[in-house]
C-alpha cells in the first residue's frame, strides 16, 4: 500500500504544517507594509554577498530545489530512476559543460564503466577497490578528453575537465549495475530517465528570476523540505508508473542447475539412508 493511502499522525501533520506555514510566514512578514518587513530583509537576505559567493550559493540553493523536482517524478509520476542523487548531481555537471557536451561525455563514460566494471568483478576485486579503479578511470577519461582538446585546438571539449568526476562515477555505476540487476531495458529507462530529469532541473535552473528569488528568499529553502515531505505523505500517486520497463528476472546458475535435472533425479541424499550394495 502506498503512503498516499495511509493516515498520517496527528504529530506528522503539525510537523508538516509547520514546515509549510513557517518559511511562508516569513514571506509574508517581508511585506513593506508590515513593520517586520525590515527586520526580515536585513536578517534574511543573500543578495549583499559578492558575486562569486553568489555562484557558489545558488549551487547550495538548488540542491533542495532539485531534490523536489526528483521526488516529484519518483512520487507522484512513478518515473523510475537510477537514483535520488544522480540527476541533481548531472544537472550542476550540466550546467558548467552545457546540456549537448555534458550528454556526449557522460554516455562515452557510463560505456566505458560498463565495460570496465564486469572485467573488475571477475578479478574478484574488494568493492572498495573496484570503486577506486573506476574512479581512476574516470580521471583517466577525463585527461585525455583535455588532451585531445589540446591536440585538436577543440576549446569546448576542455569543458569537461570541470565534470564533477564523482556524479560520472555514481552514474556510470548505477547503470552498470542496474544492467547487471534488471536487464538492459531497464538500465537504458533508468538512465534516460534520470538523464530527462537532469536537463529538466538545468533548464529550469537558468530561468533569470529564479536565481535573485531564492538569494532574497533563503526561507524558502525550508518550505521545499516541507513540499518533499508533502510528496512523500499525501501525493505519492505514481501515476506513471505503468510505463516502466519490467525488470528481467535472473535465474542464477545453480538454480538453473537444478532445474534441468530430470524429475527422477535425486534431490539430496539423506545421511540415514543405508548404501547401495548391488543387490536386488
Amino acid at each position: 500500500m502506498k503512503r498516499s493511502e495511509r493516515n498520517i499522525t496527528g504529530k506528522q501533520k503539525l510537523i508538516l504544517g509547520l514546515l509549510l506555514a513557517i518559511p511562508l510566514l516569513v514571506v509574508v512578514g517581508r511585506w513593506s507594509a508590515l513593520p517586520t518587513s525590515e527586520f526580515f530583509r536585513s536578517v534574511l537576505s543573500l543578495a549583499e554577498i559578492t558575486g562569486r559567493m553568489q555562484s557558489r550559493a545558488m549551487y547550495v540553493l538548488f540542491v533542495p530545489f532539485s531534490a523536489t523536482i526528483v521526488v516529484f517524478f519518483r512520487l507522484v509520476l512513478g518515473i523510475r530512476v537510477l537514483g535520488p542523487f544522480r540527476s541533481v548531481l548531472l544537472a550542476i555537471a550540466f550546467q558548467i559543460t552545457g546540456i549537448a557536451l555534458g550528454l556526449i561525455f557522460l554516455t562515452f563514460v557510463v560505456a566505458a564503466v560498463v565495460i570496465i566494471r564486469p572485467l573488475l568483478k571477475s578479478a574478484r576485486l574488494p568493492y572498495f577497490a573496484r570503486v577506486s579503479v573506476i574512479l581512476s578511470a574516470v580521471a583517466t577519461i577525463m585527461m585525455a578528453a583535455l588532451l585531445c582538446s589540446a591536440w585538436f585546438d577543440f576549446e569546448s571539449l576542455r569543458r569537461v575537465v570541470y565534470f564533477p568526476i564523482i556524479a560520472l562515477c555514481f552514474a556510470g555505476e548505477g547503470f552498470a549495475r542496474t544492467l547487471a540487476k534488471e536487464g538492459f531495458y531497464s538500465a537504458m529507462w533508468r538512465g534516460t530517465m534520470t538523464a530527462l530529469v537532469a536537463i529538466l532541473i538545468t533548464l529550469i535552473s537558468s530561468v533569470a528570476g529564479l536565481r535573485p528569488l531564492f538569494l532574497n528568499y533563503p526561507e524558502l529553502l525550508v518550505l521545499q523540505i516541507g513540499i518533499i515531505v508533502l510528496i512523500a505523505q499525501v501525493l505519492d500517486f505514481r501515476l506513471l508508473e505503468c510505463l516502466n520497463p519490467p525488470r528481467a528476472k535472473k535465474v542464477r546458475a545453480g538454480c538453473a542447475r537444478e532445474k534441468a535435472k530430470p524429475d527422477n533425479f535425486p534431490r539430496s541424499i539423506s545421511l540415514n539412508t543405508p548404501a547401495y550394495d548391488g543387490s536386488t
